[in-house]
């Protein structure tokens, strides 16, 4: 996921903050967004606290540590399952060998992780769709080198059992090269218009990868970015029915499409990925010019990002998912182990509350 954004935010001097909307404070300790009104949501049913697990995960890529360092203090922090791509000092999957490969799953078991699920097609963020022709994707050098990414990630997921490899979706015009063109147009239409054709493309490239996910017998979670065309639980769903493999699953970033716009995405875009939720990849932000781009990682129940019915939704439809912690936001020390241990910390806090 994208560690920083275009916006004024980015010249921003450290330690300073944008307005924010006012928070109401969890019973707990800690700072959280405003709680769950079943007033705004008619349909909503409150049901009765049963003995539904909240699973929790790190995207370890985050503490900017080497594996052999990364999993003995995600454990710590509190995850007892990874969400593992090469970090700091680690070899990129291409490069690895069997045993390199069985070292890294040696250290999850030893450090009693679970490696549940690797990242392994971050390459595919950054191919512009609109390079690739229809006809031809697979011979176009940038798809065949995230392509290769992907794949040896697969091999690793296989050998070491692994059931599952996410990758991303492909990058909107000029996204990466000129600006980001199509922002206004995709903050307008809550995350833009996926044209006839895209969406070939967008089918038949992910055909080509549910076939490599086949080989490898491995399911194939689609990442949410802004920047990507499944930057919404719309196009999420759009996508996966059309491409219509049991391989494709989802991994929602409900910060990520709030910052696209999908303001009900708690709600209503909770519904819309709940048949193909895997995972979710959680951290918060807020939208001060949402026209602009402009926005503000921070930490988690402190942004825009209605974590108490996001929690009720997974407990109540009983959703198999796991809720993996990021971070993004940087505190004062610039620590990112602090980012994540205040990120874990007011996650526990809103599950506390789950029930309230």
């Amino acid at each position: 996921m994208p560690t920083g954004f275009s916006g004024p935010e980015a010249s921003r001097p450290p330690g300073s903050r944008s307005p924010r909307p006012a928070c109401i404070r969890h019973p707990g300790l800690l700072p959280v967004s405003l709680k769950f009104d079943v007033t705004l949501y008619p349909d909503y049913r409150i049901m009765p606290m049963s003995d539904y697990t909240f699973k929790l995960a790190m995207f370890t890529t985050e503490l900017r540590l080497p594996y052999d360092r990364a999993f003995p203090k995600a454990k710590e922090i509190g995850a007892d399952r990874i969400w593992y791509a090469p970090s700091a000092g680690d070899l990129p999957f291409e490069a690895m060998t069997d045993a390199d490969m069985d070292r890294i799953g040696a250290c999850a078991e030893q450090h009693q992780t679970e490696l549940f699920l690797l990242c392994g097609g971050r390459k595919f963020k950054t191919v512009h769709l609109s390079d690739l022709d229809l006809d031809h994707m697979a011979e176009h050098p940038e798809f065949q080198e995230a392509r290769e990414e992907l794949t040896a990630a697969m091999k690793m997921a296989a050998r070491l059992k692994i059931p599952a490899v996410a990758t991303f979706t492909f990058a909107w015009p000029g996204e990466y090269t000129a600006g980001k063109p199509t922002w206004p147009m995709r903050w307008m239409t809550r995350g833009g218009v996926i044209s006839d054709l895209d969406m070939d493309k967008l089918v038949r490239a992910f055909t080509l990868l549910v076939e490599d996910a086949d080989r490898y017998d491995v399911d194939l979670p689609l990442c949410m970015m802004p920047w990507n065309y499944t930057n919404t639980t719309e196009h999420m769903r759009q996508v996966i029915e059309a491409v219509g493999s049991p391989r494709l699953k989802t991994v929602w970033g409900p910060a990520d499409t709030m910052n696209c716009g999908e303001s009900d995405t708690a709600t209503r875009g909770f519904q819309n990925v709940r048949p193909y939720l895997h995972t979710l990849h959680i951290k918060d932000l807020t939208v001060i010019d949402g026209l602009k781009c402009e926005f503000e990682y921070c930490p988690i129940g402190e942004g825009d990002v209605d974590f108490p019915t996001v929690l009720r939704n997974l407990r109540d439809y009983q959703i198999d998912a796991v809720i993996s912690i990021a971070t993004h936001f940087k505190p004062e020390s610039g620590s990112a182990e602090e980012a994540m241990r205040i990120n874990f910390a007011n996650m526990k806090a809103l599950i506390g509350g789950v029930g309230d």
